[in-house]
C-alpha cells in the first residue's frame, strides 16, 4: 500500500457531475442531517452528493464535500453543531466528480486535509490550489493556507479505541479513482457512487470500468453492513449494494452479448429495445440506454487495448543445479 502527502503544485480543474436526491430527517432544509451512531452522521445535502461525518481522536472525518462552497459552509456548520465544535482534520473523497468534490476548498480553508485514491491526487490538489479573486471564495484571503492532499493505493486504516474506520480502493469503477469508507465497529458504509438507494446507476463517466464496478459491488455484497450511505438516494437501507450489484451485472452482461455478436453501433439501439434484451423492473429510459452504450465502448475500449498490448515474457527457467 502507498501513503503519501502531496504538497501545492499544479492548477487543473475538477470534472464531471452526477445528479443530487430527497431524503428526510432534521436540520436545516438545505442539509437533512440523521445520526447514525454515537458519533457517527451523515445527511442529505440539496446540492450534490450525500455527506457523512465521525468523530476519530480529537476531531473530525468527512466524507464528501458536497456540490459547491456554499453547501460546503452549511455542511461545516451542521459538523460544528453535531460534534460540539471539534476541527475537521481530514476530507475523504470518494472520487472526483463534482457534486461530490466541489465543496473541498472550503473545507481546506477550515484546516482539513485531503485524502483521495491517487489517480486523482493531481485532479484535487489542482482544484484546491487553483488562485483566486472572488471575494466570496472560501479560500480568498488565506494564502498563507497550504492545502495538503493525502493519496493511498489500496487501503488505509485509521482507529483511536472507538471507531475504526477502513478507506478502501477496489479498482476502477464508476470512476478511475473511487473510494469506499467502512466503519467496522458500527458496520456503517459510505459506498460513494458504486451503490445507490433507489436510483439507476450513472455508467457513463468517461474512466468508468464497468467490470471492474461489478468486481467492486460483489466484494462490497460480502461485507456485513447495518447502515448504507450511498452517494445518491436514501440513508441507511443497505438494498442499494444488492440493487447496484444487479444493475450493473445485467448491463455488463448485455454489453457483452453485443459485442461478442458484432453489433454496430448503428444497431445498439435497435438492439436496446428489443424485448429479449429488457432488464426487469428497469425503465427503457435515455440514461439506462446511454448506460448500455457506454458499457459497450468499455468492453471494445479493453479488448482493443489487450490486443495491442504485448504479452509478458515468460520468467526465466529456474538454473538447473549442477
Amino acid at each position: 500500500m502507498k501513503f503519501r502527502a502531496i504538497l501545492p503544485a499544479v492548477t487543473l480543474a475538477i470534472l464531471v457531475l452526477v445528479a443530487a436526491s430527497p431524503l428526510v430527517a432534521q436540520a436545516q432544509e438545505s442539509l437533512k442531517v440523521q445520526k447514525l451512531a454515537d458519533g457517527v452522521w451523515a445527511a442529505e445535502a440539496a446540492k450534490g452528493a450525500n455527506v457523512g461525518w465521525f468523530l476519530l481522536g480529537d476531531g473530525v472525518v468527512a466524507v464528501d464535500s458536497g456540490g459547491d462552497a456554499a453547501m460546503a459552509k452549511d455542511i461545516l456548520k451542521q459538523i460544528a453543531e453535531t460534534t460540539g465544535n471539534k476541527p475537521v482534520r481530514l476530507l475523504i473523497m470518494t472520487h472526483a466528480h463534482a457534486d461530490h468534490s466541489s465543496g473541498a476548498r472550503a473545507f481546506v480553508a477550515a484546516g482539513a486535509r485531503i485524502l483521495c485514491q491517487e489517480s486523482i491526487a493531481g485532479q484535487m490538489l489542482a482544484f484546491v490550489t487553483q488562485p483566486t479573486n472572488d471575494p466570496n471564495d472560501p479560500l480568498s484571503g488565506k494564502a498563507s493556507i497550504r492545502p495538503v492532499v493525502e493519496s493511498i493505493s489500496e487501503r488505509s486504516i485509521m482507529v483511536d479505541g472507538i471507531h475504526n474506520a477502513q478507506v478502501y480502493y477496489l479498482g476502477a469503477a464508476h470512476s478511475a479513482g473511487d473510494l469506499v469508507v467502512y466503519l467496522s465497529g458500527d458496520k456503517i458504509l459510505f459506498s460513494g457512487d458504486l451503490a445507490l438507494n433507489g436510483r439507476q446507476p450513472f455508467m457513463q463517466s468517461p474512466d468508468v470500468d464497468p467490470a471492474g464496478w461489478e468486481r467492486s459491488l460483489q466484494s462490497l455484497s460480502r461485507v456485513p453492513v447495518d447502515k448504507l450511505v450511498p452517494g445518491h438516494g436514501d440513508i441507511g437501507p443497505t438494498a442499494g449494494i444488492q440493487d447496484s450489484l444487479a444493475y450493473v451485472s445485467r448491463v455488463n452482461a448485455l454489453a457483452k452479448k453485443f459485442v461478442d455478436s458484432g453489433t454496430r453501433d448503428d444497431m445498439l439501439d435497435a438492439m436496446i429495445r428489443a424485448p429479449e434484451n429488457a432488464i426487469p423492473n428497469v425503465p427503457l429510459s435515455d440514461a439506462h440506454i446511454a448506460n448500455l452504450k457506454a458499457a459497450v465502448k468499455a468492453v471494445r475500449d479493453k479488448a482493443a487495448k489487450k490486443a495491442t498490448t504485448p504479452a509478458a515474457a515468460a520468467p526465466p527457467a529456474p538454473t538447473p543445479a549442477k
